[in-house]
């Protein structure tokens, strides 16, 4: 098994080492040094006293600025989401018979959520503080997770190269379904790290997991990681008991989810959370023309069409030899690409603009280059970094095959910055060992 999983690390390794060569505006690192000045100093306050508390406040303050200062139109599935939840709140149901929510029935979880949310304050900006708070605490939790595969100083560096990184903030007010998901997913991996034996915590993660479905539907990605990692830990001594912990999960993962799915049924939505068109993801993400990116042509054309898997058969007949190249292109645009549309309210200045998109650029950039190091395989006790790899790759997978967008990122990138330890623990270790060998010589 350690054998295999090695070779594993390594293929994981050099499929992003090869995204390193496709990235945009390389120079463009350049930009981040001022902020790297910034976290050196304050990673070296060892004795910074309730750093989660004050790394809580930081993220909440900048994220609430932008909120309030950030003119980001609500657009495409989130403002027909957003739409749908003033309706709910007002009694008006007749969003449930429209084409979209017929289809994707699995989104009304969300439209559920926000109009609770508008229930106890009926304005949009509402629900960009909530996602403020929310992203603040995910700030937290990668401190606190890095916290338990390195020491402290590195922990406070990464969370506080999360703490500058442009994208989430921009996605406050965009109104994504991924806030409160990928806060849960970060309390999961939490969990299974603090209590990886213990069947009552497997009971708690399967539930919450349900819950992140209920807002958007990746859950099955994290409990098929759970269930991979557990296996490759697998010993004849806890095989009873890692066998009694997958069952758990699972029962309670998808009992739960039934259970929410009925409970919608039965209310006046009087709808199931299902997907109708299961094959619509993989259509337009293996449409080798437009990068696996969502597109109108395809949409018309398949949602007009009455045998919809046939033409998904035909695609895949028809450019397979494509794919390779096409499943290259989709992971680069997918990890080293953002895309923004916003402006600053009263002062739109396109220079200005242009030079933030360049820094975040530049930012994302060096963080692929820190995470590329960090995924080189290197002997570890620290199993956590495997799980967190497992999850990365399983997503690399899935989104080979299924439509891809720079948001879909959003969780992704959460990962990466998890096992970015590995990289400035790597870097101190280089250079004490250069300063030993120095010392040495003199």
């Amino acid at each position: 098994m350690k054998k295999f999983i090695s070779i594993c690390e390594y293929l994981l390794f050099g499929a992003f080492l090869i995204l390193l060569f496709f990235m945009k505006s390389k120079l463009a690192v350049i930009l981040t040094i001022p902020i790297i000045i910034i976290i050196v100093f304050f990673e070296k306050k060892e004795r910074f006293k309730h750093f989660s508390l004050f790394l809580f406040m930081v993220a909440l303050a900048i994220r609430l600025i932008s909120s309030f200062y950030l003119d980001v139109e609500v657009l495409d599935d989130f403002k027909t989401m957003l739409s749908a939840s003033k309706d709910l709140i007002n009694g008006n149901l007749s969003f449930v018979n429209n084409f979209y929510f017929q289809t994707f029935s699995y989104q009304l979880g969300h439209v559920i959520y926000q109009s609770l949310l508008l229930k106890i304050f009926n304005k949009v900006i509402f629900l960009k503080i909530v996602n403020s708070i929310i992203t603040s605490l995910i700030c937290v939790f990668i401190y606190l997770i890095s916290r338990k595969m390195f020491k402290e100083k590195i922990a406070r560096g990464v969370a506080l190269l999360y703490l500058f990184y442009l994208y989430p903030i921009y996605l406050n007010s965009v109104l994504t379904n991924q806030h409160l998901p990928a806060l849960i997913y970060l309390v999961v991996i939490y969990l299974l790290i603090c209590n990886r034996e213990s069947w009552k915590y497997y009971v708690l993660m399967a539930i919450l997991l349900s819950l992140s479905n209920f807002f958007r539907t990746e859950g099955i990605i994290f409990i098929l990681a759970i269930i991979i990692f557990n296996i490759m830990n697998f010993t004849k001594k806890k095989g009873k008991m890692i066998f009694k912990n997958i069952l758990v999960l699972i029962f309670v993962y998808f009992g739960v989810n039934l259970l929410m799915s009925q409970l919608v049924f039965l209310s006046p939505i009087h709808t199931h959370l299902t997907n109708k068109a299961t094959e619509w993801k993989f259509y337009c993400g293996l449409n080798y023309e437009k990068n696996g990116l969502y597109n109108v042509d395809d949409e018309e054309k398949f949602f007009s069409s009455s045998e919809p898997r046939k033409l998904l058969l035909n695609r895949i007949k028809s450019d397979y030899l494509k794919f390779p190249i096409l499943f290259l292109k989709k992971e680069v645009i997918l990890w080293t690409q953002a895309n923004y549309d916003l402006s600053i309210r009263n002062s739109l200045n396109s220079n200005f603009y242009n030079v933030v998109l360049l820094f975040n650029q530049g930012y994302l950039n060096m963080i692929m280059i820190l995470f590329v190091i960090s995924l080189f395989p290197r002997k570890d006790k620290n199993k956590t970094k495997l799980l967190i790899k497992i999850i990365l790759a399983l997503y690399f997978g899935i989104y080979m095959f299924i439509e891809i967008s720079p948001r879909y990122a959003y969780v992704l990138h959460i990962l990466i910055f998890l096992i970015l330890g590995n990289a400035i623990e790597r870097g101190e270790d280089f250079l004490k060992k250069r300063q030993f060998l120095k010392d040495k010589l003199q």
